[in-house]
């Protein structure tokens, strides 16, 4: 699958070696194969092509800066998933800091998202619910690598996953209902 996640392991390996040892051009080469996955779970937690934009540059700085200190080359797509995970984070962390700032930021994409949708009932979970629905559904993550990238147990993924999926389908019901 071009540009996805399940990009060939061995192909990640060799780029990701040539990448440690200071090669740029490979490290371009991983970014591009894993971007168009990263950016649409970004989008689906961010929720704006700015600030996606922002975590997707943030994300590629921070492993590029990053990447000699990656010690199993294999888990190169859970590692940079979990930096741009993080990144998304920040960018929540600073968008959400100023309530006047977040309530315009929510009914300027309730606004843009008039026609009902998933997507749009996903937009409206809590980050902990949001994020291992994303890394799980959207970008095919296993609930032991979205235990490993979140540092949380398999136990507290799998309970958020289940309640996740019970507060998201209480809101579908609810948005069909109304």
């Amino acid at each position: 699958m071009k540009g996805g996640i399940f990009v060939q392991k061995n192909v990640d390996v060799h780029l990701v070696r040539k990448a440690k040892k200071g090669n740029s051009q490979a490290f371009i080469e991983l970014c591009t194969a894993y971007q168009d996955i990263l950016y649409n779970s970004a989008y689906k937690i961010l929720w704006n092509d700015e600030d996606v934009a922002d975590c997707m540059q943030e994300t590629e700085i921070r492993a590029w800066t990053k990447i000699t200190k990656l010690k199993n080359e294999e888990a190169f797509n859970s590692w940079i998933f979990q930096i741009m995970t993080n990144s998304a984070k920040d960018i929540l962390k600073r968008k959400t800091a100023d309530a006047e700032s977040e309530e315009r930021y929510i009914a300027d994409k309730v606004e843009r998202h008039n026609t009902f949708d998933v997507e749009q009932e996903l937009n409206g979970l809590e980050e902990i619910y949001r994020i291992p629905l994303i890394l799980y559904y959207y970008a095919g993550f296993s609930i032991k690598e979205i235990s490993e990238q979140l540092k949380i147990s398999v136990n507290t993924v799998k309970t958020r996953l289940a309640r996740g999926k019970m507060k998201l389908k209480i809101l579908l019901e609810e948005s069909n209902d109304g």
